[in-house]
C-alpha cells in the first residue's frame, strides 16, 4: 500500500531509505506551501505601507527669502519664533536684537538652522554625529554671521528715514544677462562691457558706498 504521494507506508516491505525520502518530500512540500503564504502576506503588508504614488514634483525645501505664499510665510515665522524661544536662545553667547525679523537674511539663517536641528534629532538620518555637528559647527557659524550682519542695529533704524530701511535690492546690471549668456556660450569668455554698462556700474558702486552701514 502506498501514500497519496506515491511513497510506501511505514512498515511496508519498501526499502527504508525510500520511505525516509518520501517523508522528506512531503515535509518540504508543506514547508514550501507555508513559505508561499508568508511571501503573499509580506507582499500585502508592503503594499499597505508603501506611500501613494506622487505624480507631482517633490515639495522641496522652503526658503524665507523665496517665500511667496503669505499663509506659508506666517506658519514658517510662527514655527521659527517658537523654536527660538524653546531652543536657540537657551544657549550662551546667542542674542537677537529687537529687529532680527526685519533682516531677511537673518531669518533665512535661523530657519535653516532650525530645520538642521530637527533633522539632527528627528530626521531619517538622526544620529549623535549630526547632533554634534549642529553644536560644533552649524550653530556657532550661524550665530557669528548673525552677529556680523546685525551689529548694533535696532528696530528704530528700520523706520522711515532710518539707515537700515531698504527697498528690495536690485540685481546690478541684470539687463546685461542676455548678452552675457549668449557671448559665454559662443565664445566661452565674457564680453567687453559697454559704455552704458560702465555708467550703470559706477552708479551702483557709488550708491553702495553711500548706503554702507
Amino acid at each position: 500500500m502506498t501514500t497519496p504521494m506515491g511513497t510506501p507506508e511505514p512498515g511496508s516491505n519498501a526499502h527504508p531509505q525510500l520511505a525516509a525520502l518520501g517523508r522528506e518530500v512531503e515535509r518540504l512540500s508543506r514547508r514550501h506551501a507555508d513559505l508561499d503564504a508568508l511571501v503573499q502576506r509580506l507582499a500585502e503588508d508592503i503594499t499597505l505601507l508603501a506611500p501613494p504614488p506622487d505624480d507631482g514634483e517633490p515639495e522641496g525645501l522652503r526658503s524665507w527669502l523665496a517665500a511667496d505664499d503669505p499663509e506659508q510665510a506666517r506658519a514658517l515665522l510662527a514655527d521659527l519664533t517658537d523654536w527660538l524661544g524653546r531652543v536657540y536662545l537657551r544657549y550662551l553667547g546667542v542674542a537677537l536684537p529687537s529687529c532680527w525679523a526685519w533682516h531677511p537674511a537673518v531669518v533665512e539663517e535661523l530657519w535653516w538652522l532650525r530645520n538642521a536641528h530637527h533633522d539632527a534629532y528627528h530626521g531619517q538620518s538622526a544620529c549623535w554625529r549630526e547632533v554634534g555637528d549642529w553644536h560644533d559647527r552649524q550653530r556657532p557659524g550661524v550665530t557669528a554671521r548673525i552677529r556680523k550682519a546685525i551689529g548694533d542695529c535696532e528696530l528704530s533704524r528700520h523706520a522711515a528715514g532710518g539707515d537700515r530701511r531698504r527697498a528690495t535690492p536690485d540685481v546690478p546690471l541684470s539687463s546685461a544677462a542676455e548678452r552675457l549668456a549668449e557671448h559665454w556660450t559662443t565664445h566661452h569668455a565674457t564680453p567687453q562691457p559697454t559704455q552704458q554698462q560702465l555708467h550703470e556700474a559706477d552708479q551702483h558702486d557709488q550708491a553702495q558706498l553711500r548706503n554702507r552701514p
